[in-house]
């Protein structure tokens, strides 16, 4: 296997951004960039390479009107229910921090996993959109009616702006360069480790102290994600609906937006809340790995269908 071959193996990456997240802990704090801004720079290219095949001339959103209800209803319905519904099993800051979490749309990033595991990148794209245009009503609401503190909308404007808007615009030069696919996932996975050793790395001491409060947050994070993705797969596969659709809907149905979810509990409430979204994070890495080297891993022969 060469170097662009190994680079180009997504699970490989992702498991190996882990064991050296745990290993040493994240990126250096002599760095210029904090963990947090090397974690969204990380992102941002990740998503900008992504963006690269998607093609915006012709691009009619109510093409994909179904697609939208649907990732909505994963989005905001199925995961933020299963977020709310879990954090009724703990107190305090934590269970604050579970409802940060379900306020939250599907994270940014499911659009380059879409790509990485070969999903439907457009309407993936135009759902993630109209998601967080939602979020700037959904998420103040929800925070508002389980909290009491609505979470202030020009933070979410901003997100949006940075780890969507501006990749979307860095992706059109990138697009004209041509690039071969296999550099460009390769790329994408380097972009990936990155992201992976900044979030994980950091808050890794979370999983060397209290055991019996980490069982507890390990164990509700399995179910909000393994249980919730595996379940809405199998439905999917039941209904023999085709990969390209799946993959999205998987992704939609078990990955929020933790990133954000554990920045707004640290400015709204405090460290401790936190803690629920940090777990999401570390246990989305292994869900990201076992879907990319399980549930949707090329085979022989197979296609989107």
């Amino acid at each position: 296997m060469d170097l662009r071959q190994l680079l180009g193996n997504s699970a490989l990456m992702m498991t190996l951004s882990l064991i050296t997240a745990l290993a040493l802990g994240g990126f250096p704090d002599g760095l210029p960039l904090t963990n947090s801004n090397i974690a969204m720079l990380a992102l941002m290219v990740m998503m900008s390479l992504s963006l690269t095949n998607l093609r915006l001339r012709g691009l009619r959103v109510q093409d994909h009107s179904r697609f939208i209800v649907r990732a909505f209803l994963l989005s905001m319905v199925v995961a933020s229910g299963a977020s709310i519904l879990i954090s009724f099993l703990f107190e305090g800051d934590l269970r604050s921090g579970w409802i940060l979490m379900a306020a939250l749309p599907s994270a940014i990033s499911v659009i380059p996993f879409t790509f990485i595991m070969k999903g439907d990148l457009e309407p993936t794209v135009v759902s993630t959109a109209v998601l967080y245009l939602s979020a700037l009503a959904f998420t103040p609401l929800l925070t508002f009616l389980f909290l009491g503190e609505a979470v202030d909308v020009m933070l979410l404007v901003t997100y949006v702006a940075i780890l969507l808007l501006l990749p979307l615009a860095i992706s059109r030069p990138l697009r004209l360069l041509d690039m071969d696919p296999k550099d460009r996932g390769a790329m994408i996975n380097i972009a990936l480790f990155v992201l992976f050793v900044a979030i994980a790395g950091p808050n890794r001491d979370i999983f060397f102290n209290d055991w019996k409060l980490l069982s507890m947050l390990l164990g509700a994070a399995f179910v909000r994600i393994f249980v919730v993705g595996l379940l809405w797969d199998r439905y999917l596969r039941h209904r023999k609906v085709e990969r390209g659709r799946r993959v999205p809907e998987v992704l939609f149905s078990s990955h929020k937006n933790t990133g954000m979810a554990a920045t707004l509990a640290i400015a709204l409430i405090g460290p401790a809340a936190a803690v629920p979204a940090i777990i999401c994070a570390v246990m989305d890495i292994a869900w990201l790995i076992f879907l990319s080297h399980w549930v949707f891993r090329d085979r022989p022969g197979e296609s989107k269908g």
